[in-house]
């Protein structure tokens, strides 16, 4: 189990008091669509025009001038809301259009905006937690562990400590990134550079059996996929795509519940919560 593991992952540096990502910028890789239209940073909702309206400005003394008529279909984001004239839905350059019954506004769903903005923590697991794994990390044997927070930086280290015999591991994560791997050793399952977002590439950086620095670009599968394991139900599961086929299941303030190799046998699987 172990050896099987240790080809599954990339084998690098992890050492306590030694924690960094790279902050490299990794090129979107899709677009998050809504609709006709790209949702977008600081966008609030879309106006779908039902039937024609105009597209108007808003002059200085909160007088209307329309600028063109809109077509039936047409949708358009919305980054403000102003109350003048019945309500006004800013559409970007000082435009607006008329809340009405000729038009219809939505607001993005919580999956779209998880989408768009990506994950950026809180895939360590909760201090006081019990998880037990079957496989666990590194064979095929039941394990449960402990979760603390490391006496050396608790505001980055969550430990995890085996009930039955020495066997530590530890995550550390921050804003740049999260990081799993064995207590006070030189090996890491995963370093994985934040933000996480959906169809995009993440890197994980590692160290070379030469001590030379590397990194490999991994796939983003998802951040809001509902994955059902033996311990329960999880939800907005981020899943990682090695390039080996190998994916990684990592459940907001639970860490990993689930490790899987190309063919979907299992390697890891957290079967307990406590």
């Amino acid at each position: 189990m172990y050896s099987k593991f240790i080809k599954s992952v990339l084998v690098a540096i992890f050492a306590l008091g030694v924690f960094t990502f790279q902050v490299n910028t990794v090129e979107a890789a899709s677009k998050v669509m809504w609709g006709k239209t790209e949702l977008k940073l600081g966008q609030i909702g879309k106006v779908t025009i039902l039937t024609p309206t105009n597209l108007v400005k808003l002059n200085a003394d909160q007088s209307l001038t329309a600028v063109r008529t809109l077509k039936k279909g047409e949708e358009f984001r919305v980054y403000s809301y102003k109350g003048n004239s019945g309500g006004l839905y800013g559409v970007g350059g000082g435009s607006f259009i008329q809340q009405n019954s000729k038009v219809k506004y939505e607001t993005p769903s919580k999956s779209k905006l998880a989408l768009l903005k990506g994950v950026t923590g809180g895939l360590a697991p909760k201090v006081g937690l019990k998880l037990t794994y079957y496989p666990n990390f590194i064979d095929d044997t039941t394990q449960s562990f402990i979760v603390t927070k490391s006496s050396s930086d608790p505001s980055s280290y969550t430990k995890l400590t085996s009930v039955s015999n020495e066997y530590e591991y530890i995550y550390a994560e921050n804003s740049s990134g999260i990081s799993f791997g064995m207590n006070e050793s030189d090996f890491i399952f995963f370093n994985l550079t934040y933000p996480f977002i959906e169809g995009k590439e993440t890197i994980n950086s590692y160290f070379t059996e030469d001590w030379e620095e590397a990194i490999d670009y991994l796939e983003v599968e998802s951040t809001t996929s509902t994955i059902t394991v033996k311990a329960g139900t999880f939800k907005n599961v981020v899943i990682i795509k090695y390039s080996n086929g190998t994916r990684d299941y990592l459940a907001p303030d639970f860490g990993i519940i689930k490790t899987v190799d190309s063919y979907g046998e299992t390697i890891t699987e957290l079967i307990s919560v406590q």
